[in-house]
Protein backbone atom coordinates (compact mmCIF):
# COMPACT_ATOMS: atom_id res chain seq x y z
CA UNK A 1 0.00 0.00 0.00
CA UNK A 2 1.68 3.63 -0.98
CA UNK A 3 2.02 5.98 1.67
CA UNK A 4 -0.43 8.45 2.10
CA UNK A 5 -0.65 11.72 -0.37
CA UNK A 6 1.43 9.59 -2.80
CA UNK A 7 -0.38 9.41 -6.18
CA UNK A 8 -0.15 6.81 -8.36
CA UNK A 9 2.60 7.36 -11.28
CA UNK A 10 0.73 6.26 -15.01
CA UNK A 11 3.48 4.87 -17.10
CA UNK A 12 3.28 4.82 -20.64
CA UNK A 13 4.01 1.57 -22.19
CA UNK A 14 5.72 1.39 -25.47
CA UNK A 15 5.61 -1.95 -27.67
CA UNK A 16 9.01 -2.92 -26.24
CA UNK A 17 8.18 -2.41 -22.68
CA UNK A 18 5.12 -4.33 -22.66
CA UNK A 19 6.83 -7.51 -24.18
CA UNK A 20 9.10 -7.75 -21.22
CA UNK A 21 7.86 -9.56 -17.51
CA UNK A 22 7.78 -7.40 -14.88
CA UNK A 23 10.24 -7.61 -12.56
CA UNK A 24 9.46 -9.11 -9.14
CA UNK A 25 9.76 -6.55 -5.87
CA UNK A 26 12.48 -8.29 -3.35
CA UNK A 27 9.51 -9.55 -0.79
CA UNK A 28 8.15 -11.47 -3.89
CA UNK A 29 11.39 -13.07 -4.10
CA UNK A 30 11.82 -13.59 -0.61
CA UNK A 31 8.15 -15.11 -0.29
CA UNK A 32 7.64 -18.48 0.80
CA UNK A 33 3.94 -18.82 -0.64
CA UNK A 34 4.57 -20.09 -3.96
CA UNK A 35 6.20 -22.99 -2.75
CA UNK A 36 4.32 -26.55 -1.99
CA UNK A 37 3.69 -27.27 1.46
CA UNK A 38 4.03 -30.96 2.09
CA UNK A 39 3.11 -31.11 5.51
CA UNK A 40 0.37 -33.83 4.53
CA UNK A 41 0.86 -36.97 2.43
CA UNK A 42 -0.72 -36.76 -0.78
CA UNK A 43 -1.03 -40.33 -0.56
CA UNK A 44 -2.71 -40.96 2.51
CA UNK A 45 -5.86 -42.82 2.33
CA UNK A 46 -8.02 -43.18 5.85
CA UNK A 47 -8.00 -47.29 7.30
CA UNK A 48 -11.73 -47.64 7.16
CA UNK A 49 -11.67 -50.69 9.47
CA UNK A 50 -9.65 -49.54 12.20
CA UNK A 51 -11.90 -48.14 15.14
CA UNK A 52 -10.68 -46.66 18.55
CA UNK A 53 -10.13 -49.11 21.52
CA UNK A 54 -11.38 -48.16 25.06
CA UNK A 55 -9.11 -48.75 27.77
CA UNK A 56 -10.61 -52.22 29.11
CA UNK A 57 -9.92 -53.27 25.38
CA UNK A 58 -6.48 -51.84 25.50
CA UNK A 59 -5.71 -53.87 28.66
CA UNK A 60 -7.17 -56.93 27.72
CA UNK A 61 -5.27 -57.13 24.92
CA UNK A 62 -2.07 -56.80 27.07
CA UNK A 63 -2.83 -59.14 29.27
CA UNK A 64 -3.28 -61.59 26.59
CA UNK A 65 -0.44 -60.84 25.03
CA UNK A 66 2.05 -60.87 28.55
CA UNK A 67 0.46 -64.26 29.13
CA UNK A 68 0.95 -65.68 25.13
CA UNK A 69 4.72 -64.84 25.77
CA UNK A 70 4.70 -66.25 29.26
CA UNK A 71 3.37 -69.52 27.99
CA UNK A 72 5.73 -69.58 25.05
CA UNK A 73 8.96 -68.80 27.41
CA UNK A 74 7.55 -71.79 30.02
CA UNK A 75 6.88 -74.42 26.74
CA UNK A 76 10.78 -73.36 25.55
CA UNK A 77 11.56 -73.81 29.00
CA UNK A 78 10.01 -77.47 29.50
CA UNK A 79 11.34 -78.50 25.85
CA UNK A 80 14.63 -78.07 27.15
CA UNK A 81 14.27 -79.78 29.80
CA UNK A 82 13.07 -82.83 28.31
CA UNK A 83 15.27 -83.41 25.26
CA UNK A 84 18.48 -81.29 26.30
CA UNK A 85 18.83 -79.91 22.68
CA UNK A 86 18.74 -76.07 21.35
CA UNK A 87 19.65 -73.00 23.24
CA UNK A 88 17.84 -72.46 27.29
CA UNK A 89 16.97 -69.36 27.76
CA UNK A 90 16.73 -69.27 31.63
CA UNK A 91 15.67 -65.69 31.58
CA UNK A 92 14.46 -64.45 35.73
CA UNK A 93 10.77 -63.60 35.99
CA UNK A 94 10.72 -59.91 35.35
CA UNK A 95 9.30 -57.79 38.35
CA UNK A 96 8.97 -54.59 35.91
CA UNK A 97 5.76 -52.94 36.83
CA UNK A 98 4.15 -52.36 33.63
CA UNK A 99 0.26 -50.48 32.85
CA UNK A 100 -1.49 -52.95 33.97
CA UNK A 101 0.17 -54.20 36.59
CA UNK A 102 -0.04 -53.13 40.85
CA UNK A 103 2.83 -55.10 41.95
CA UNK A 104 4.91 -51.93 41.77
CA UNK A 105 7.82 -51.41 44.32
CA UNK A 106 6.97 -49.54 47.56
CA UNK A 107 8.16 -46.03 47.27
CA UNK A 108 11.37 -45.04 49.06
CA UNK A 109 9.73 -41.68 49.82
CA UNK A 110 8.07 -40.45 52.79
CA UNK A 111 4.31 -40.40 52.97
CA UNK A 112 3.08 -37.23 51.89
CA UNK A 113 0.49 -35.65 54.51
CA UNK A 114 -2.60 -33.43 53.46
CA UNK A 115 -4.55 -31.52 55.30
CA UNK A 116 -8.21 -32.77 56.07
CA UNK A 117 -9.90 -29.39 55.72
CA UNK A 118 -8.34 -28.23 52.11
CA UNK A 119 -6.62 -31.53 50.93
CA UNK A 120 -3.25 -29.69 50.32
CA UNK A 121 -0.10 -30.65 51.75
CA UNK A 122 -0.36 -30.30 55.26
CA UNK A 123 3.37 -29.97 57.31
CA UNK A 124 1.27 -29.60 60.75
CA UNK A 125 -0.63 -31.38 63.30
CA UNK A 126 -3.42 -30.21 66.30
CA UNK A 127 -1.66 -32.13 69.09
CA UNK A 128 -5.35 -31.84 70.49
CA UNK A 129 -7.15 -33.21 67.84
CA UNK A 130 -4.86 -34.52 65.42
CA UNK A 131 -6.05 -32.83 62.55
CA UNK A 132 -3.76 -32.22 59.76
CA UNK A 133 -3.68 -28.63 58.68
CA UNK A 134 -2.14 -26.80 55.96
CA UNK A 135 -1.60 -23.15 57.61
CA UNK A 136 -2.60 -20.74 60.66
CA UNK A 137 -5.32 -19.85 58.60
CA UNK A 138 -6.60 -23.28 58.63
CA UNK A 139 -5.53 -23.81 62.77
CA UNK A 140 -8.31 -20.92 63.24
CA UNK A 141 -10.74 -23.12 61.83
CA UNK A 142 -9.75 -26.97 63.55
CA UNK A 143 -9.37 -24.85 66.55
CA UNK A 144 -13.05 -23.64 65.88
CA UNK A 145 -14.52 -27.50 65.41
CA UNK A 146 -16.24 -29.23 68.11
CA UNK A 147 -15.06 -32.50 69.46
CA UNK A 148 -17.55 -34.41 67.30
CA UNK A 149 -16.69 -32.93 63.70
CA UNK A 150 -12.89 -33.62 64.49
CA UNK A 151 -14.03 -37.33 65.06
CA UNK A 152 -15.75 -37.01 61.66
CA UNK A 153 -12.71 -35.75 59.69
CA UNK A 154 -10.62 -38.16 61.73
CA UNK A 155 -12.92 -40.95 60.64
CA UNK A 156 -13.10 -39.66 56.83
CA UNK A 157 -9.65 -40.01 57.11
CA UNK A 158 -9.55 -43.78 58.33
CA UNK A 159 -8.27 -43.06 61.73
CA UNK A 160 -9.12 -44.50 64.70
CA UNK A 161 -10.71 -41.12 66.22
CA UNK A 162 -9.51 -40.64 69.56
CA UNK A 163 -9.96 -36.76 70.70
CA UNK A 164 -7.93 -36.04 73.57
Amino acid sequence: MPPKGAAKKKTVTTGEEASTPPVPTLAEQLSYLHYPRPFKNPNYSKNVNRRAKNLKNVLTQEREKDRAHRERRKEAMEDYMDTGEGTPTPQPEEDIPTYSSIEAPPSVLPQRHYCDITGLEAPYTDPGTGLRYHDKSIYEVVKGLSATVAKEYLAARGVNPIVK
